[in-house]
């Protein structure tokens, strides 16, 4: 049996191809551009837990100034009552001393 070496060979269908290649690139950039997205919402995802963190501190702190301030008001009528009855003792005793 002889070899036919006159049969052409098959023509390599170049737009199938460059589709092909294309369709890789193609589904890279968007397996790149899912990665980048999920990247962006982790780090919104971490920057509003953070945000949520300093809004309870704010709340707590808010929660601490507002109980201070009440201890505050109470040492100062605690201070003023005793200073009224340091001065009423004082007055009796100056009483006592004159008379």
């Amino acid at each position: 049996m002889k070899k036919n070496n006159n049969v052409p060979a098959k023509p390599v269908n170049n737009t199938m191809i460059s589709t092909i290649i294309a369709a890789f690139f193609d589904i890279v950039r968007h397996f790149i551009t899912d990665f980048d997205n999920k990247q962006k919402v982790k780090k919104i995802d971490k920057y509003k837990e953070g945000l949520q963190n300093i809004e309870h501190l704010i709340v707590r702190l808010e929660d601490k100034i507002e109980h201070n301030r009440k201890e505050l008001e109470d040492l100062k009528n605690r201070l003023l009552w005793g200073n009224i009855i340091i001065i009423v003792l004082l007055l009796i005793m100056l009483y006592h001393l004159v008379s």
